[in-house]
């Protein structure tokens, strides 16, 4: 009888530890469950493709967010990916695949919605811009909304990515001392009607499509068809997609896009305009051609002479480019072509910098085209040129190249280098009608020729250095949704776009956005940043981060909006110094002032763009 009663005993002490186990396994499910992650486990029953219920593949399903830990973790920001999306939106067999998202989550309630996040590129991922800016972003757009970062097709932790080289290392020895490295180097820009600047040009151009060619070649052997599905328009799609997943079905869709993120934002209103909503657009795009740099470089001249201006008036202690303050600011112009026709006669040996190698007349001009990007690092740029001048190039070429791998600067979680941009910019090119209309070096050079005669004497051929464009003839896929328009024409919005755009773009013009605004007059408002830099957050200014703030406050098309062609001011100085200008303003202003203006440096620093050197911004 002890025996039996001993048995009972243990039998009610494991009914119990399992009743416990249970228990505890229901309390901890509900917890998850009802947790703000699993509340966006959404699963997802839409019209269209999507209408076919939970179809699981591996552990995901469609519609379904598969939330992983943030990399790195960031406060009040989630991270996964939505799986299963369709890779060709038009034909179901094409197989699926997974975006990547970043959620800052709203912190005021009840929340207004999703905000998309993009920062340009192409090949700028957005989890990255959520990660490091979100708190930033909130600042600006408002606390009340989720503020949705995601990764293009083709780009960042988005499946398929674009990986046409195997490594990094690959990647950059593809690359390494070529004309695409290095830039296109003229001899001088003293006399642009010399014949000799074609005849220059003609064999770097040779060298730049027979790399186009063989980088073409690479992606078709390692990547096949999966190139095919990385375009703009599948990315709209994409946004669409999320938007229901996130919100519902009948969601307008809320956009904010810089740079090249403006052209996706033009696709999304031009494609769905029924979805679009709220929507801002800094530094606007036009639809890319192979004649990109003889529209993009419009307004570089003009912003290179702010920034030699700019020094001049700030003096040797800030901007030591300059000899004493108030000094001509010709004179520091023609130190820099001193500089470069002399490097153009005679590379650089840089034995100490991230590898060993040279630096190319075309490598530093395209160096200092890509700082007029930012002008808040314009007091770094003098400085790294300074030393230049002096015979020490080291600064300047580790800007070109990256560390290697085995050296202690290499960051071995730096994001995969490729062909992301070319892969997404090529499908959305309109393909040439013969093998008649593809460039020839000479066509190229003619235009180059063009460029340093009619639109920018110091940047006409340095683009390459940031925006590797081009050579998209031989790219082995074409998508297989392609929009080609129309634009503008009969497009209503229930909400007005805003477009930002600057008066000293070096890359993105003022004349770029007047014509979205021409194009879309009923459904438009334009606000102009008197000011330099690429985008509206390249020099902080409050009177356009004030509209902007309001704009996403409002809740109708007549609340709020910006009148069309209001013009702001900036803020900050480019060479800022005690008690300047820009100084004097900062200590008038409230604590709430300078924590916006603080938000767009932040935003500025946070964004990635194409090319990654120094700040391309995209």
């Amino acid at each position: 009888m002890a025996f039996f009663n001993l048995k009972q005993k243990q039998t009610l002490r494991l009914l119990q530890v399992l009743c416990f186990i249970l228990i505890a396994f229901l309390i901890s499910w509900n917890l998850y469950h009802w947790s703000p992650v699993s509340r966006n486990r959404i699963r997802l029953k839409l019209p269209y493709s999507y209408e076919e219920t939970v179809e699981r593949k591996g552990n995901s399903s469609l519609g379904e967010i598969d939330w992983y830990p943030c990399i790195p973790t960031t406060e009040n920001v989630e991270c996964g990916s939505i799986s299963c999306f369709r890779k060709d939106y038009l034909n179901p067999e094409a197989g699926y695949a997974s975006i990547a998202l970043a959620i800052y989550r709203a912190k005021k309630h009840p929340r207004k919605g999703s905000v998309f996040l993009n920062p340009g590129g192409p090949g700028g991922p957005g989890t990255h811009l959520t990660l490091h800016t979100g708190s930033s972003f909130a600042k600006l757009i408002g606390d009340d909304w989720d503020l949705v970062g995601f990764d293009p097709r083709g780009t960042g932790k988005t499946r398929p990515e674009t990986r046409c080289f195997g490594s990094n290392v690959e990647y950059d020895a593809f690359f390494a001392n070529t004309v695409i490295e290095q830039g296109i180097t003229v001899s001088s820009i003293a006399n642009l009607s010399d014949p000799q600047i074609y005849e220059e040009l003609v064999p770097q151009y040779q060298q730049f499509l027979a790399l186009k060619k063989g980088q073409a070649e690479l992606c078709r052997q390692n990547m096949g068809d999966e190139l095919s599905f990385m375009s703009t328009t599948t990315v709209v799609r994409d946004m669409d997609y999320i938007s229901k997943v996130l919100e519902t079905a009948d969601t307008k869709i809320n956009y904010w896009g810089e740079s090249y993120g403006s052209i996706i934002g033009a696709y999304l209103v031009n494609m769905m305009p029924e979805r679009a909503w709220v929507r801002c657009y800094r530094c606007w795009s036009n639809e890319p051609t192979h004649k990109w740099p003889t529209n993009w470089l419009a307004n570089a001249e003009k912003t290179y002479e702010i920034f030699l201006k700019d020094c001049s008036k700030a003096g040797p202690s800030v901007c030591p480019l300059t000899q004493y303050k108030d000094e001509p600011w010709q004179n520091i112009e023609q130190r820099f072509e001193a500089f470069f026709d002399a490097t153009a006669k005679e590379p650089i040996p840089v034995l100490s910098g991230h590898r060993p190698g040279i630096l190319t007349s075309g490598a530093a001009r395209g160096l200092l085209e890509i700082y007029l990007y930012n002008p808040q690092r314009w007091p770094e740029a003098a400085n790294v040129y300074s030393a230049a001048f002096a015979g020490n190039a080291t600064l300047l070429y580790n800007l070109l190249v990256p560390p290697l791998p085995s050296s202690t600067l290499s960051n071995q979680n730096q994001p995969t280098r490729d062909l992301h941009r070319q892969a997404i910019s090529c499908l959305d090119s309109p393909p040439p009608k013969s093998p008649t209309d593809y460039p020839t070096p000479e066509d190229l050079a003619r235009i180059g020729v063009h460029n340093l005669q009619e639109v920018s004497r110091h940047f006409g051929v340095s683009l390459g250095v940031s925006e590797a464009d081009g050579g998209c003839q031989f790219w082995p896929v074409t998508a297989p949704e392609r929009f080609s328009g129309p634009w503008g024409s009969g497009v209503e919005l229930q909400r007005k776009m805003v477009i930002i755009s600057n008066t000293a773009d070096p890359v993105t013009p003022l004349t770029s956005g007047l014509l979205l605004n021409s194009l879309m007059p009923e459904s438009s408002t334009m606000i102009i940043q008197d000011g330099p830099g690429h985008c509206s957050n390249g020099l902080p200014s409050l009177c356009t981060a004030k509209l902007v703030q309001a704009y996403f406050s409002g809740t109708s098309n007549s609340d709020l909006i910006p009148q069309n062609g209001t013009v702001c001011t900036v803020d900050v100085s480019t060479f800022p110094q005690p008690d300047d200008e820009a100084d004097r303003k900062w200590r008038m202003m409230s604590q709430e002032d300078r924590a916006l203006i603080q938000a767009l440096k932040d935003i500025r620093r946070g964004a990635v763009g194409g090319s990654g050197r120094v700040d391309s911004g995209g």
